[in-house]
């Protein structure tokens, strides 16, 4: 066919004088190209990394025939459970000769920060639910003077105990006046605020609260049940963790706004609760504002005293404010770290439905394989940790952490949470619906369990079982 076209190309060039000879086929077809130059390309019928287009064929083109790249395997042997390790590539489905490569599109920065979910380590096995949610994936509710986002059992269903939320305002403005039908519990993740509140018998209570100034840690509140309050601003704005003691907090029921209820209320009713003329109260807002900005500034911060109104009932006997810069760290005894707990038993008197400890895990550091009693609540402030769920029947599910992540373990579900950074340390937060923090860790029970009765289940010598720790290690080295 080539052959053919070729001689019709010189009989046209034949007929217009072109050529004053006879050539043969291929030196015609090379001077054409000299002639013409760039201007003309010609075919390539050699591999296709030649082509003048790109393949658009599935199947990847490699740089020398018959030769099939190897599959980028993710851990280096012996696989002991370490995280996987991609480099700078993106993180595939493969390890330890098992699944292959994406093939279709995949999210990969999602990807990066959940390897474990991409490329488990050998021993997750059975189906464990998701245990994980992140706040950035949170609907954020955009207001004026701040904003809020939450985390509630339609988010991680598992987490029927506790709901959480994330909430910003701005210098000098306030949460409206409100009361919840749970506890409410707060950290203070950044900036200054001032908070007020009554008790049943009518005793104040106006402290100002700040987060991490300084190197410092912050301070904490918890208001029970029913507690009226009001959370304000100063003027470096604030930003706060918020914790409820209801995983269905968006349920109907469970948070009332004060000028909600009065706007629903016949106004001549709430006149004459107030003692006041129905004229005075016609700008009571009609539509709940949640956030609303001060008219005028509040006194700086360590002045909360400058606004507190006189109270003949007097004050509240314990404080809803708790400040963990002033609490002594317990170290953990092997080094790597250390903790701080609250709760109503020990000295948090009035918290007593919520027990929270604040951990801090040197790099590479573990917070040890335990449990719990109640389901425990997690909240990474900063740094990257991973964790696995033990729920029992053979079962087990790895989960990677970035700050702003959330998480939950169910009752007696054991875990540990390790640091995955060797230079920056993982300070997080654990929450339980109860009056008291308690924990179950593995080492110590096998420690102070009869020594053959472990060595026969581990299959390891005696002296190997002498070795482990009698003590609550809370943080491993």
């Amino acid at each position: 066919m080539l052959g053919r076209f070729f001689t019709l190309i010189l009989t046209a060039l034949a007929a217009a004088s072109v050529v004053s000879a006879t050539p043969s086929p291929e030196d015609e077809l090379q001077a054409f190209f000299a002639r013409e130059g760039a201007a003309v390309r010609p075919l390539n019928f050699g591999r296709r990394s030649a082509a003048t287009s790109q393949t658009r064929h599935l199947r990847p083109a490699y740089d020398e025939p018959g030769i099939k790249r190897a599959k980028r395997d993710s851990i280096t042997p012996p696989d002991v459970g370490q995280i996987a390790d991609f480099g700078d590539e993106d993180p595939q489905p493969i390890r330890n000769g098992n699944g292959d490569t994406y093939l279709a599109a995949s999210n990969h920065e999602l990807d990066k920060q959940n390897v474990d979910n991409v490329a488990a380590p050998p021993t997750d096995a059975g189906t464990v639910p998701n245990l994980k949610w992140s706040m950035s994936l949170s609907h954020t509710r955009l207001l004026k003077g701040g904003w809020v986002r939450e985390q509630t059992v339609t988010d991680l269903p598992p987490s029927k105990d506790l709901a959480a939320a994330e909430i910003r305002l701005s210098p000098n403005a306030y949460r409206e006046l409100h009361w919840h039908r749970v506890a409410e519990w707060g950290y203070i993740l950044n900036g200054t605020g001032r908070i007020s509140a009554i008790d049943d018998s009518g005793r104040s209570y106006i402290s100002d609260v700040k987060g991490p100034i300084n190197g410092t840690d912050p301070d904490i509140y918890y208001f029970p049940p029913g507690v009226p309050h009001s959370i304000q601003a100063l003027d470096q704005g604030l930003e706060i963790l918020l914790i409820f003691t209801d995983g269905n907090f968006d349920a109907s029921g469970t948070t009332f706004m004060l000028s909600d209820w009065l706007a629903h209320t016949p106004l001549e009713i709430v006149a004459q609760n107030l003692g006041v003329n129905t004229s005075i109260l016609g700008n009571i807002p009609q539509k709940d504002p949640y956030i609303l900005e001060s008219t005028v500034p509040p006194p700086p911060f360590g002045h909360a005293a400058d606004q507190a109104v006189q109270d003949p009932n007097g004050h509240v006997p314990s404080p809803f404010v708790f400040h963990l810069d002033q609490q002594e760290k317990k170290v953990a005894p092997g080094g790597g770290g250390w903790v701080k707990i609250q709760d109503s038993a020990t000295n948090f008197p009035v918290s007593k439905l919520l027990a929270s400890a604040l951990v801090f895990v040197e790099p590479n550091g573990l917070r040890e394989l335990h449990w719990h009693t109640s389901d425990e609540w997690l909240y990474i402030i900063s740094g990257h940790g991973r964790a696995t769920a033990f729920p029992g029947g053979s079962s087990a599910r790895t989960f990677d952490f970035q700050p702003g992540d959330t998480a939950v373990f169910p009752v007696s579900y054991g875990h540990y949470v390790k640091n995955l950074s060797p230079t920056e340390p993982l300070i997080f937060l654990e929450l339980f619906k109860a009056e008291r923090f308690v924990d179950f860790t593995a080492t110590q029970w096998l420690a102070l369990t009869p020594r053959q009765v472990v060595a026969d289940l581990l299959e390891v010598p005696v002296s190997v079982v002498e070795g482990f720790s009698k003590e609550k290690q809370i943080i491993v080295s």
